[in-house]
């Protein structure tokens, strides 16, 4: 008898396929970040955000839903059931719900605008896909929909190829690691390098202002960044870079402690006390300014922050956009 996946799963899947990302959001919307910038769509190198950090605070409202509701419970089936007579009308439910309770959009889109401003104070040109750029089906792979991710990603490989880019910069370590380990193996002729941000701003990192900044920060290494990719040393050698003292957790670097990002959708509850397991253990180290590079890392240990806590947490690429605007 074959296995059947949770139903909120189920949701995300079919997203990524009918809409190019887990959560519907139309391609306007995740590329709103770029207004005004008039990004080129070619060039050598491609600015890849994967509407993954633009997702975070949808991510967050259906997570407040799915803890609110029992996902066996008649009322939760009879929601999708409203759901998927909506959906025939060309309307997304999950995303009009989430949609009405998200907060911080306009603080997770700036995250890519601020990369993208970072970027190009060191240097770099690059063309990016606007609307049409697709989510990498990292979570199809994750989650074990082979078949569906082997169709989907012939998708994605059609935009970036559109582009004309030889180099593909993810603002995310899991579509790094997805393009960089999983992509070749499924489709014929994916020749792309694939960088991160992080990897870029480190090749110039003589060029980065110093930041005016007083303390210290401690680095949350994301486990996809650290151990899957085995980038931690650069954002040390970043941080140095600009004049920034770094405290170390008792956990770090390949050895880093989960935040409770991957399991945030299907056990809620359960991900906010490994996200504030993860906040105590970084303010172990004598700081309370926390700093990652990922957008799931970032989303849940904000959602481990215990409230009145006084720990600050931001992305590598809002900290370094402080070079940027002084």
């Amino acid at each position: 008898m074959p296995m059947k996946m949770p139903m909120v799963l189920d949701i995300i899947s079919d997203n990524i396929i009918k809409h190019g990302n887990p959560l519907a959001l139309k391609g306007s919307e995740a590329a709103a970040w770029a207004k005004g910038l008039n990004l080129p769509v070619k060039g050598e190198f491609l600015f890849y955000t994967g509407g993954e950090y633009q997702m975070l605070p949808f991510i967050d409202s259906l997570v407040k839903t799915i803890t609110l509701m029992d996902q066996g419970s008649k009322v939760f089936s009879m929601m999708m059931g409203v759901r998927n007579i909506i959906e025939k009308a060309g309307i997304n439910a999950e995303k009009i719900y989430a949609s009405v309770l998200a907060k911080d959009k306009d603080r997770y889109n700036s995250v890519c605008f601020k990369a993208a401003k970072v970027l190009q104070g060191l240097g770099y040109e690059f063309c990016y896909a606007g609307n049409e750029e697709l989510y990498s089906g990292a979570l199809l792979y994750e989650l074990g929909y082979l078949d569906d991710m082997q169709e989907y990603v012939q998708k994605v490989v059609e935009v970036v190829k559109k582009s004309g880019a030889k180099t593909i910069v993810c603002l995310s370590p899991h579509a790094a690691e997805v393009f960089k380990f999983v992509y070749p193996k499924m489709v014929k002729d994916f020749d792309f390098e694939i960088v991160t941000f992080v990897e870029l701003v480190w090749q110039r990192r003589d060029k980065l202002a110093k930041i005016p900044f007083t303390g210290s920060v401690v680095i949350h290494d994301s486990c996809r960044l650290a151990r899957e990719l085995g980038i931690h040393q650069e954002l040390r050698d970043i941080l140095e870079c600009v004049g920034v003292e770094v405290k170390e957790a008792p956990r770090n670097r390949e050895w880093t402690t989960c935040c409770g990002g991957p399991i945030k959708i299907l056990f809620p509850e359960l991900s906010h006390v490994i996200g504030a397991r993860r906040v105590n253990e970084l303010k172990a180290s004598g700081s309370e300014h926390i700093l990652t590079s990922c957008p799931y890392c970032l989303s849940a240990l904000e959602g481990g922050r215990a409230k009145g806590d006084s720990a600050i947490i931001e992305d590598l690429i809002e900290f370094l956009y402080r070079g940027v605007v002084a």
